[in-house]
């Protein structure tokens, strides 16, 4: 009995897994941005713990953020907000595209980043109140959830204390040209439920 509720269990999970990767695809993103949100997604609803950097242990935003970097696209990033946002390629909001870096002050007169997270693009798919709008996903210490979780960038405090976003992976478009020369793997094309679009 146990066995076939640990292997219904996995199965739901593996289920899961494969909506929300097709909920967070973009028709013609590259192979190493879908890989890498693929990859960030899996740790949603882990743990917020401040300081932490592993599934095990928990995250905090720049803990999760580095951890994905590594793990999921094999990129080496430094272990605070402020370290990461000083090592990324600046992009402005009509250039971000999903699988870039977001970042946040929490005093907008400050020089200080207080918050990292990952661009996903626009949502569509079953999570109803994310429907059209533009989310990333990060660890999170406070409001209606923490841990990892996905949030809409137009919601107030999002939206008051958003700074910048950067790069750590090459363009869509970049690496399509790679591609066609023959220097990297082939796109994936996947039927897109998330397309990206321009500011409001």
């Amino acid at each position: 009995m146990n066995r076939r509720i640990l292997i219904r269990a996995s199965c739901i999970a593996i289920v899961t897994l494969i909506v929300m990767a097709f909920a967070f695809a973009t028709e013609r993103v590259s192979t190493q941005r879908q890989d890498f949100i693929d990859y960030a997604l899996q740790f949603r609803g882990t743990e917020y713990v401040y300081g932490g950097r592993t599934p095990e242990e928990g995250f905090d935003c720049s803990g999760y953020v580095s951890y994905v970097a590594n793990h999921g696209a094999n990129i080496l990033l430094p272990r605070t907000a402020q370290a990461i946002y000083q090592r990324v390629t600046p992009v402005t909001v009509k250039e971000r595209e999903p699988g870039d870096l977001v970042f946040f002050k929490n005093d907008m007169s400050s020089e200080r980043i207080t918050h990292v997270g990952i661009y996903l693009g626009v949502y569509h798919g079953n999570m109803t109140q994310y429907e059209g709008k533009r989310v990333f996903i990060s660890a999170v210490s406070d409001g209606p959830e923490t841990g990892v979780v996905i949030r809409a960038m137009d919601e107030k405090f999002w939206k008051e204390h958003y700074f910048s976003s950067g790069r750590i992976l090459p363009a869509s478009k970049e690496a399509r040209e790679l591609e066609e020369a023959g220097e990297t793997e082939t796109d994936t094309e996947t039927g897109s439920v998330i397309e990206e679009v321009l500011p409001l």
